[in-house]
């Protein structure tokens, strides 16, 4: 990219998009934000300029755009497994209608790159459940059977954009995120994801209390931090890869072994308790990540325990404990 180029990240109010934007900026491009509302844990600093805007109106998703070069499409619904199992309509709807605007705007308005952030939801349920276990390939998506409407979304989504490319000439960039983590996050709601969420609840829990895992904690994930996850973007975007290309690490570690890294971190001792009515997802989700270290010359930087020790020190911050 070229430090004079205009940039777009929509859903810049979140977790990823107010990462990417310093990211971005600090290496000298212009980066204009978009969402429903400010970020929470940076400042307006963080960007040459900042819209509220609703992109679920096209009208709107035309105003971002305008003097636009390169579009970085992050605006989604999203968050933890209870949140998109308990709004899985609102979530097709809405996440759906803000893709297509975006596709359709950033034709109209001569965008000459779109990335995409996709999820490694779209990947099929038997790949990831017992007996049959392995890191996720790109080429694993199909043929195609997402645990849930938000991957099946995910899914829709790349082949929309792959369609709006061949047809209409739009260049796209697809990643598919592997569980992003890292500080300034929400901690206290249903959109907090498990390194953040599980945090809270050691430090709430204190020396010698209980804490409330879903499932029996054997279920296994790959974490990525947000630091690694940007400069993937970053590396992918710059590239002449159109395929979709996974960014996760192969830092795959147990719930409950995540919990006994988070109280190591704090250094106290809790009790478990598992909670086997609760919604548990996939056995276990793995990433292989070997077309984006051959492809992009890029891999993980950030261990799983130092962002970990990042989060703790953040949620210590946001209890005042």
């Amino acid at each position: 990219m070229k430090r004079s180029e205009k940039i777009l990240i929509t859903g810049a109010g979140g977790f990823i998009g107010h990462h990417l934007a310093r990211y971005l900026k600090m290496r000298g491009y212009f980066v204009r934000g978009v969402d429903i509302e400010y970020p929470q844990f940076s400042t307006l600093d963080d960007f040459s300029q900042f819209k509220l805007l609703d992109i679920r109106s096209f009208r709107n998703c035309m105003e971002a755009m305008q003097d636009i070069d390169k579009v970085y499409a992050l605006a989604a619904l999203n968050g933890s497994i209870e949140y998109t199992t308990k709004e899985k309509a609102v979530l097709v709807r809405d996440n759906t209608t803000i893709n297509l605007n975006t596709a359709e705007a950033a034709v109209r308005s001569h965008v000459k790159r779109l990335f995409y952030s996709s999820s490694a939801c779209v990947y099929p349920v038997w790949k990831q459940m017992e007996g049959n276990i392995q890191p996720l390939r790109e080429e694993d998506s199909y043929p195609a059977l997402p645990d849930s409407e938000y991957g099946w979304e995910k899914l829709y989504s790349e082949r929309m954009y792959k369609s709006y490319e061949t047809d209409f000439g739009l260049d796209v960039r697809i990643a598919r995120f592997f569980n992003i983590y890292g500080p300034e996050s929400l901690i206290d709601t249903l959109k907090s994801k498990a390194p953040m969420a599980l945090t809270k609840k050691v430090i709430e829990a204190g020396n010698g209390g209980t804490v409330q895992i879903w499932g029996d904690g054997q279920q296994v994930r790959s974490f990525c931090h947000v630091d690694d996850c940007c400069e993937g973007i970053y590396l992918l975007m710059k590239s002449n890869i159109n395929e979709p290309v996974n960014l996760g690490t192969s830092d795959h570690v147990s719930i409950n072994e995540l919990v006994d890294m988070i109280t190591k971190i704090e250094g106290i001792k809790i009790k478990k308790e598992y909670q086997m009515d609760k919604i548990q997802g996939v056995r276990a989700r793995l990433c292989d990540f070997t077309k984006a270290e051959k492809l992009l010359r890029w891999t993980r930087k950030v261990t799983l325990e130092k962002g970990l020790k990042e989060i703790n020190i953040f949620v210590h911050k946001q209890l005042g404990k």
